[in-house]
């Protein structure tokens, strides 16, 4: 069987519908096996055949980039403790932050929590300092190594600490601090700690008169410390109040306070869109209370997904920057859950707030918070998982015309969203929001997870065919263009090499779907290591590093290779033949033996201008397969670079902070030709991309050891010249004319690419290139 369940292929010619056919084949009973005796396989452990017949005159419909879109949500700390740069956790002190995140030290009851209000907090901590009380001698809880303060001996300093802070050597860091004086006159400090117990830094804090005022600290990290420490100390006689503590590297703040490793990891996906900021998080999310300086924001625990702190430092502004950095398209989610006339109007504040000119009221307050020009938003969804808050179809679709009529006259350029199924197995929410109110939006979200993890290889098989009923229930409906996106999808219980396999077909299964499958969006994008595992990630991380789970590799990995038009597919394997060659020139005469549906699935995918063809499979079983390609057509070229890309683990075999680099693409190389014979190692995802070769280049063929030729082979009339078989990052090498030559040329080093180029030999003469 094939992806042609997922397309029709009425009217299609001949080869392309040969592209769909099962591809592994044995000799028909009517015909003669040829000279050399039987076709059949002599091992019965050798590897299955998938056959993909590609012709490249022939389209199968298009691949829209956005396939290869992401999710971020504010779940797991992806974004407070995560993608947002401050280090600083409980930083004002609200709810039980103060107990969670801090560790007084000095004399007993020297630093506790005061209600007292401050911007929109309700919470302060009040440091005292001053004598010591009687009895207590050098106990209570000062930090090791702390002299007493100033010149009096029955003094301690009185303050806060908190670990594990990560610094990198040579960075510049700063930050701030809210300090309200009440009585006396103490000094305040602020100080860093390595592990190690050593000072690294120590600034005093100026305050004057009896106002709430802003300290800010700068200091130089002298060398890279992971678990260091601050403190906040009060020293003499006296009372102060401090709230609001940040901390980040300079360069960050003033970049948008976006941790920077994470900002390269996510990049690297080149997310052509970021949906945000939710998920079910954006079912509560208030988006006036996350704009503005950080310390005028309101704390909101994180009630959907652990009740953990955020002072909703990354709001708006925020993410609308991350986008600007990625350059990536922004999709925004409505906190919709009601047809209440101010909670419509809430969400088209926002609407306002994000595209309304400068001259307007909600422009004049995104000027203010720092960006005068609109920002661009194309798409815009309306709630996440409806069906969550207790609402049937019929009362999603109310929501959907009161907030989709309001969009189409504030915002008529953006593409609507609205919510489909949250699962596989329920067509009828789908149906009924596309019947009553298909008029007010654009495209329909759907969600699918897999939560079974052995059902890595069959649960594509079942989205899939969910899919294929959508679109053509759609086909048939009074709303014919209404796009369908898959806005949530994963082996959602494991981030393993199970997890990868999984987004493997997925994405190959994705391709093969469009032009109606315009959007998908894997979830999560991040998680703390330190959180509940449950939930499968992308990317985890700590407060220092980060890894890759097993559908990160793969995202990157396809997202690297994208191109434009879908040319064949193939599914399955059939039993091997001695002479393979009948898998392509026996093809109406074989009939299927040993096909085996859920082993191997492959697609052939080309570039719009036709320079690079793209051949993507995953083999889920835990033995060997073979993909044979055959490329015909005009638009084959006459030679080609071909790479192989080559991802292969153990399916429960995971990447880790120790091992960010356990499972990665291995690249090699292979023979061009028309026939291409790849292997599948057992669990196993390959890539091979085929790119012409530039006209009227001459070339050497790259091995591995040394070999030798005229340099007249070096270059062609342009002067140009290549290497032909040079995998990226393969050859770290030289080039050298032998000692006879007259006038020797200098080395020159080769660098990292397929195609590799040097400068003109003045006169052919003999050369010698080592290493490769």
């Amino acid at each position: 069987m094939s992806h042609a369940r997922i397309r029709p292929l009425p009217f299609l010619p001949l080869v392309a519908a040969l592209a769909a056919l099962p591809p592994g084949l044995a000799t028909a009973q009517q015909q003669p096996p040829p000279a050399g005796g039987s076709q059949r396989s002599l091992d019965p452990n050798a590897p299955g055949v998938a056959v993909l017949l590609v012709d490249t005159d022939r389209r199968m419909g298009s691949i829209d980039v956005n396939v290869y879109g992401h999710f971020l949500e504010h779940i797991n700390h992806s974004v407070v403790d995560g993608l947002y740069a401050e280090q600083v956790q409980g930083q004002g002190f609200e709810g039980t932050d103060f107990e969670t995140f801090w560790q007084p030290f000095g004399p007993v009851g020297g630093a506790a929590v005061a209600d007292v209000r401050f911007q929109t907090g309700t919470k302060s901590v009040r440091l005292q300092a001053g004598p010591e009380p009687a009895g207590t001698g050098n106990s209570g809880r000062a930090a090791a190594g702390r002299p007493r303060s100033d010149a009096n001996p029955q003094t301690r300093p009185a303050g806060i600490r908190q670990g594990r802070i990560y610094l990198e050597a040579g960075r510049t860091y700063d930050g701030y601090v809210w300090l309200k004086p009440e009585s006396g006159a103490p000094r305040v400090t602020f100080r860093v700690v390595g592990s190690d117990a050593k000072q690294v830094a120590e600034t005093s804090l100026r305050t004057s008169g009896s106002n709430w005022q802003k300290a800010t600290f700068s200091f130089r990290a002298a060398r890279t410390d992971t678990t260091a420490s601050i403190e906040l100390a009060a020293h003499g006689s006296g009372e102060v109040l401090v709230d609001f503590l940040s901390l980040m590297r300079a360069d960050v703040r003033a970049n948008g306070m976006l941790r920077p490793d994470l900002v390269e990891a996510l990049r690297a996906l080149k997310p052509p869109f970021i949906r945000w900021p939710g998920g079910s998080y954006a079912s509560i999310y208030l988006w006036r209370d996350a704009i503005g300086p950080q310390v005028k924001r309101t704390y909101h625990p994180n009630t959907i997904w652990g009740g953990y702190s955020d002072y909703y430092g990354f709001g708006t502004d925020e993410f609308m920057e991350l986008a600007r950095q990625l350059g990536t398209d922004p999709m925004v989610v409505l906190n919709a859950t009601t047809t209440n006339p101010d909670s419509v109007q809430y969400a088209m504040d926002w609407v306002h707030y994000l595209l309304d000119p400068p001259t307007t009221e909600w422009g004049k307050l995104r000027a203010a918070n720092g960006h005068p020009e609109p920002y661009r938003v194309p798409y815009i969804q309306i709630d996440n998982e409806p069906m969550n808050h207790g609402h049937t179809p019929a009362q999603y679709a109310e929501i959907v015309r009161a907030y989709g009529s309001q969009l189409r006259q504030i915002a008529p350029a953006v593409k609507i969203v609205a919510c489909g199924q949250k699962r596989s197995n329920d067509m009828q929410w789908s149906q009924q929001v596309i019947d009553l109110a298909g008029d007010y939006f654009d495209i329909l979200g759907v969600h699918n997870y897999e939560y079974e993890n052995d059902l890595y290889a069959t649960g594509v098989q079942r989205i899939s065919d969910y899919l294929v009923k959508l679109r053509d229930y759609i086909r048939g409906s009074a709303h014919p263009d209404t796009k369908i996106a898959v806005l949530e999808w994963n082996l959602s219980r494991t981030y393993d090499w199970r997890e990868g396999l999984h987004a493997a077909g997925s994405l190959i299964a994705y391709e093969q779907l469009g032009p109606e499958l315009n959007m998908t969006a894997p979830a999560l994008l991040l998680r703390n290591t330190t959180d509940d595992p449950t939930w499968s990630s992308l990317l985890y991380h700590d407060h220092v590093g980060w890894f890759p789970g097993g559908a990160y590799v793969v995202e990157k990995l396809f997202r690297d290779h994208y191109a434009e038009h879908w040319l064949a597919s193939a599914r399955g394997t059939f039993m091997d033949l001695q002479n393979r060659a009948l898998f392509f020139d026996q093809v109406s005469t074989l009939k299927p033996e040993d096909w085996k549906p859920n082993s191997v699935e492959a697609i052939a995918t080309a570039s719009a201008d036709g320079k690079r063809i793209v051949l993507k499979a995953v083999n889920y079983e835990g033995k060997p397969s073979v993909l044979l390609a055959r490329l015909a057509g005009s638009k084959v070229p006459a030679d080609a670079a071909v790479t192989v890309w080559t991802i292969s683990a153990g399916p429960e075999e995971k990447a880790s902070l120790a091992e960010p680099d356990r499972i990665r693409p291995v690249p090699t190389t292979l023979p061009f030709g028309r026939d291409l014979t790849v292997a599948l190692p057992a669990y196993s995802v390959v890539v091979v991309a085929l790119a012409a070769w530039p006209a009227g280049l001459r070339y050497l063929e790259a091995k591995r050891g040394s070999f030798q030729g005229s340099a007249s082979s070096l270059y062609a009339s342009n002067g140009i010249c290549v290497i032909r078989g040079c995998t990226p990052g393969w050859i770290q090498s030289t080039i050298s004319f032998s000692a006879a030559s007259s006038n020797p040329m200098p080395p020159m080093v080769v660098p990292s690419g397929p195609v590799q180029t040097w400068r003109k030999v003045q006169e052919p003469r003999p050369f010698t290139a080592v290493g490769l």
